[in-house]
């Protein structure tokens, strides 16, 4: 995370708790947020104003992130590599498929695993595009 997306972040704490972001508040939540996508953040942060009271901080977003993404994966249908690939292989793509899944895709699988012409494609191109709605926000019943 950039130092200008964790500024949007802090700057959508203040609108619920009154703090004060400044450039190095931004620049130590980039620090602390380094390894997480910006989309997944804002969700974790919307979901905590949603249910607390208390201060947020860069911990709870972590946890919040990880528990986001574990809850994508678990719910997503099973993976399965498409045909031909080695151990390593399918070990690549299901890490990646996984990486995909818990960044918000849904991977259909008959789409997802047509290989190009008897060659092995790049993982990535054996996916669907991602995702850009964030489901995740959707109100629970």
């Amino acid at each position: 995370m950039s130092p200008a997306e964790a500024q949007v972040l802090l700057s959508m704490a203040a609108a619920y708790d009154n703090r004060r972001p400044d450039p190095d508040a931004a620049k130590a939540w980039a620090a602390a947020l380094d390894d997480l996508r910006f989309d997944d953040c804002r969700v974790a942060l919307i979901q905590h104003y949603r249910s607390s009271t208390e201060w947020l901080m860069p911990a709870a977003i972590r946890t919040a992130v990880r528990k986001l993404r574990a809850k994508r994966i678990d719910e997503h249908p099973p993976l399965t590599p498409p045909p031909g690939l080695d151990d390593g292989q399918e070990r690549r793509w299901l890490l990646e498929a996984r990486r995909r899944v818990g960044d918000g895709e849904v991977i259909d699988s008959e789409a997802a695993y047509e290989l190009v012409t008897g060659e092995q494609a790049n993982f990535r191109e054996l996916l669907p595009s991602p995702a850009t709605t964030h489901p995740d926000l959707e109100e629970q019943p």
